[in-house]
């Protein structure tokens, strides 16, 4: 039993970048490697680098080394190293090529047949180049950027600030099966038995119990509710008059005392807060890219998905900021709304 009687409720969240950068496009979604309609001038760019054309007319990558050719197409050294750097895994270099060429053939007889020209096939071929080009950006934009010592202290000072002064408490328990134990022990304790000798000899909870029912320290917000509850309402010295009733059994709770929740420093926060400065950065750089854009939504029922979108976006940000005003937490889980990850739903575009 976990002496910590931890809740489902999350602890506070630290932001953390999660720029999802999409690399399985590759191999598994390699036959997507055309757009042609025989027409030379519409061949696009993919993933693996080559460019549909018609037959007898290839792309080539611009210094690139050819290392083999597939009925004239050229299949190049970078399309290999492509492969291996998105597979992520060591995989001889023969097996690569062998299954690049049988690739190649197979995407060759898809033009052949006049798949290319499919609307879907060329809506996830447009797809894959928009995602492929828009985490390039992503990631050049990253590296290029600087995270100043000024922008760091900034964002310190806006995690204290939600952070508030929240305070921790420790506090003892004596957990049993029931309550009418619960209340022989509670009968004991008021007679001047030991508290934590009474815990070391029936308490269920053996973790806590060796330590004579010692919990340590702990923010309410840990603990399930009726038993976070009663702590809370407890004074430093005060024993719960009556048992507390949670779904690991009945507790005997008794406050020792309660400090305000130590503050992280700044060099123990700095990775996450320059993950936060990224964030803001990248969110700010869409912001003006969507602001300064000429969109024109043509349909009324995309109109009104992008408008509940935008409206849902900016009531989720609204809640998160009261949720951080309120208590510096929310869900981790928070973290997957497309809205704060600006390249996750490339990554999930098919």
């Amino acid at each position: 039993m976990d002496s910590k009687l931890t809740s489902n409720r999350f602890p506070p969240r630290r932001h953390r970048l999660a720029i999802a950068l999409s690399a399985g496009l590759l191999i598994s979604a390699g036959a997507m490697t055309g757009c042609s309609d025989d027409r030379p001038q519409s061949a696009e760019k993919t993933p693996l680098g080559q460019q549909s054309a018609p037959s007898g007319s290839f792309a080539t990558i611009e210094g690139g080394e050819v290392i083999a050719r597939i009925n004239g197409s050229p299949l190049y050294r970078e399309n290999l190293e492509v492969v291996k750097e998105n597979l992520g895994a060591e995989v001889p270099e023969e097996r690569l090529v062998s299954r690049m060429v049988e690739l190649r053939l197979l995407a060759n007889r898809a033009r052949e047949q006049g798949l290319d020209s499919d609307p879907r096939t060329q809506a996830r071929v447009q797809n894959a180049i928009d995602n492929q080009l828009a985490n390039a950006y992503l990631m050049n934009f990253m590296t290029e950027m600087e995270v100043s010592e000024a922008d760091v202290d900034a964002a310190y000072e806006r995690e204290m600030e939600a952070l508030g002064e929240e305070t921790q408490y420790r506090a003892m328990h004596i957990l049993v099966e029931d309550e009418e134990t619960a209340r022989e022990l509670i009968a004991e304790l008021d007679e001047g038995a030991d508290f934590g000798e009474l815990a070391q000899e029936h308490s269920k909870d053996t973790g806590s119990g060796k330590a004579g029912g010692d919990l340590g320290w702990f923010s309410l917000d840990q603990m399930v509710e009726p038993f976070a509850d009663a702590v809370g309402a407890l004074e430093p010295g005060q024993r719960a008059e009556n048992p507390v009733e949670t779904r690991f059994g009945w507790h005997i709770v008794q406050l020792e005392e309660t400090r305000p929740m130590p503050k992280p420093t700044l060099e123990q926060m700095r990775p996450e807060l320059e993950d936060q400065v990224r964030r803001d950065a990248i969110n700010d750089m869409i912001a003006e890219l969507r602001e300064s854009a000429n969109v024109e939504i043509l349909t009324s029922d995309v109109r009104s998905m992008v408008e509940r979108d935008d409206n849902q976006t900016q009531a989720d940000d609204e809640t998160d900021a009261g949720e951080e005003d309120a208590d510096g937490a929310g869900n981790a889980e928070d973290d997957a709304d497309m809205g704060n990850l600006p390249a996750e739903p490339l990554k999930a575009m098919p």
